[in-house]
């Protein structure tokens, strides 16, 4: 075997054996994420104990959230992982197997997966910074919908409450473009004693702690961060660095063409052993087995 294609062997068993291990983390991550509520239990019950303070802070008394269940709000997420986990731990076992065993269809088949892959990459790089309207216009139609049938208010005990919740203290926003999001959600209480407030008490800029509401009955740029979208925040934050992800994007695709030129070499290098073979007859009926699997 020719130097090139021996480290090209020894590259893509290293490679895949390392993505493999992603693979399988993923896979596991996800699960825990759509199914492992019981265990994830223990990292957020502070983060649930500190709401349930301001929340008896700011007049609503003391408010139950034991059955607050994290993988209704992460359970897509979950399912992305598992996804993309399997897809990984695929492409990896090809990749692995062909160039350790040498078997000949498991190398043309990860050839051709990981330029599959670099395909859709490219695809999805030029909608996501070239037309991303494509993706927000059928993501924010339906987390609109989500506040306009089940978000509750600051003291909500459903996921969707409680997520919007802490999705607006912690990116510091209001809505998924702004406060007006709210207008009309039919489980949400505006009417207090003293107060109808226009947006959620989550998007003060500092939660009340007592029951003064003006900072959502008369919210300014000053007091609320009312004008400001969640969506596009977390995007920015996610995505925003546009020169970033081109160099990620387009070190991933390098990186994954050169697995694919390896992946050729192998198997060209292996076509030209069977060929050129100096060995007994019996011997080179074997390789050119092998091979041909």
């Amino acid at each position: 075997m020719g130097c090139f294609a021996t480290c090209g062997k020894i590259l893509l068993v290293v490679v895949n054996l390392f993505f493999l291990v992603i693979g399988l983390v993923l896979f596991v991550a996800g699960f825990f994420c759509k199914f492992g509520n019981d265990t994830l239990k223990t990292y957020y019950e502070g983060a649930l104990d500190s709401l349930s303070g301001s929340l008896s802070s700011s007049g609503f008394g003391t408010v139950d959230l034991s059955s607050f269940d994290i993988t209704e709000i992460i359970g897509t997420l979950g399912i992305a992982f598992i996804v993309s986990g399997t897809i990984l731990l695929i492409i990896t076992v090809f990749g692995f197997v062909g160039a350790c065993c040498k078997v000949k269809c498991m190398l043309i088949g990860y050839c051709i997966l990981v330029t599959l892959v670099v395909i859709a990459e490219v695809v999805f790089f030029g909608i996501l910074f070239g037309n991303k309207e494509i993706i927000t216009d059928e993501i924010k139609p339906s987390l609109k919908s989500s506040i306009q049938s089940d978000y509750q208010g600051l003291n909500g005990t459903n996921a969707i409450s409680l997520a919007w919740n802490f999705v607006h203290i912690q990116v510091k926003c209001c809505g998924v473009d702004n406060y007006q999001d709210f207008t009309g959600a039919t489980q949400w209480i505006t009417q207090y004693p003293s107060y109808t407030i226009q947006t959620p008490l989550s998007c003060c800029k500092e939660l009340p702690s007592s029951t003064d509401f003006s900072c959502a009955a008369s919210p300014t740029t000053s007091n609320n961060y009312k004008d400001t979208s969640c969506f596009d925040s977390i995007w920015d934050l996610a995505l925003g660095n546009v020169g970033l992800m081109a160099g990620i994007f387009a070190g991933m695709g390098l990186f994954q063409i050169m697995l694919i030129v390896f992946g050729i070499c192998v198997l060209k290098d292996g076509r030209k052993n069977r060929v050129s073979s100096s060995t007994p007859h019996g011997q080179h009926a074997r390789n050119r087995n092998r091979w041909d699997e």
